[in-house]
């Protein structure tokens, strides 16, 4: 019974530092969008058994990274125009309620510490996790767990899609900027300039997913 359990968990430890392996690759870009990833070459690859391969590249589909299909096998996530259109659609819902919940409070330590772990970023995966956490600390405003975890979905399906155009501008002092300028316009207090500095940052970064993809 115990070594029933030893292994289990050395299985699984195993199978999340190979996820953990391959998410960096997917987010650095070498592996483009719609490539196929067969749990074969990567148990060769990485010298484990298949069940631990399928178990990495299932925990890489929940990231929203790989997607699994009956026919197709598994391949790298391929947002189209229209995934992007919709997910920064719930954005714009999801966020905007935090922003009048943040507007009511004026608490922004979430945001604060998000843009200083932004600007603190040394890659553009990590200039992008922040970028995240600086969005969803905005709709946690709510208070509502179940609106947090819609907004952590949303950002999964497009994160491929958001790295590559942060890699395309490759300066994550002009994130800064960005998110630093929405910051303010949020402490301000003043809702009008507030929901459009919210709206014209979400429509900047639509922008920029929308043209990663139109020139795949």
């Amino acid at each position: 019974m115990m070594s029933g359990v030893t292994l289990r968990v050395a299985r699984a430890s195993t199978s999340s530092m190979l996820a953990n392996l391959l998410r960096d690759e997917l987010l650095s870009g070498a592996l483009p969008p719609g490539s196929p990833l067969r749990d074969t070459e990567l148990a060769a690859r990485a010298n484990v058994s298949r069940g631990t391969a399928r178990e990495a590249l299932a925990e890489l589909a929940r990231d929203g990274l790989v997607v699994q299909t009956l026919h197709r096998g598994v391949r790298v996530a391929s947002p189209t125009e229209r995934d992007i259109q919709d997910v920064y659609g719930a954005r714009r819902v999801l966020e905007g309620a935090g922003l009048d919940a943040l507007l009511r409070t004026g608490s922004l330590g979430g945001l604060e510490d998000a843009l200083d772990a932004l600007a603190a970023a040394r890659s553009v995966p990590e200039g992008v996790e922040a970028d995240a956490s600086f969005h969803l600390a905005i709709v946690a405003a709510t208070g509502v767990d179940r609106l947090v975890a819609a907004a952590e979905r949303a950002m999964r399906e497009v994160r491929l899609v958001l790295c590559a155009a942060d890699r395309a501008t490759a300066d994550l002092d002009v994130a800064v900027a960005g998110h630093r300028s929405l910051l303010d316009a949020i402490a301000g207090g003043d809702a009008a300039v507030a929901r459009r500095a919210l709206l014209d940052h979400l429509a900047h970064g639509e922008g920029r997913a929308r043209s990663v993809v139109a020139r795949r």
